[in-house]
């Protein structure tokens, strides 16, 4: 198990978990940086093909879950090209999403901000373990 990115897809899980119950009940999103959250949320980058954005922060920390649970030397291997890719995808949706709140939105969501750096945080994980054929951070 790595249990670094098991920590991340739990605090990951969390606040995709609390997105995603606020934008299904139409609840105002407790926000520190303001109204940032709510322009986030009433935005139309808040779905992608009809999908709203926390869901795909669902799949995407339970995909990272479960391949930090089933990560050991045995099976480093296997997982390494699908955690390069996750972690890879999540880092660039990240980037987007940053991108748009800064330059599009001129708003920052905080929990949109603490799941970017949690993403860093997974892809930075994923080069250390795989640069130095650690297994464990």
């Amino acid at each position: 198990m790595h249990k670094g990115l098991v920590i991340v897809s739990f605090l990951g899980l969390l606040i995709s978990g609390y997105l995603t119950i606020t934008y299904a009940s139409n609840t105002p999103i407790a926000c520190i940086s303001g109204e940032g959250c709510l322009v986030a949320q009433l935005s139309p980058y808040s779905s992608f093909m009809g999908i709203q954005t926390p869901i795909y922060g669902l799949i995407y920390y339970f995909a990272l879950g479960i391949i930090a649970a089933l990560w050991s030397e045995d099976t480093r291997q296997k997982l390494q090209l699908p955690l390069a890719i996750l972690t890879g995808a999540g880092l660039s949706v990240s980037i987007l999403l940053s991108s748009i709140e800064a330059f599009v939105l001129h708003a920052w969501c905080s929990w949109c901000v603490a799941s970017a750096l949690l993403t860093i945080v997974a892809f930075i994980m994923f080069w250390k373990v795989s640069s130095k054929h650690d297994t464990h951070i």
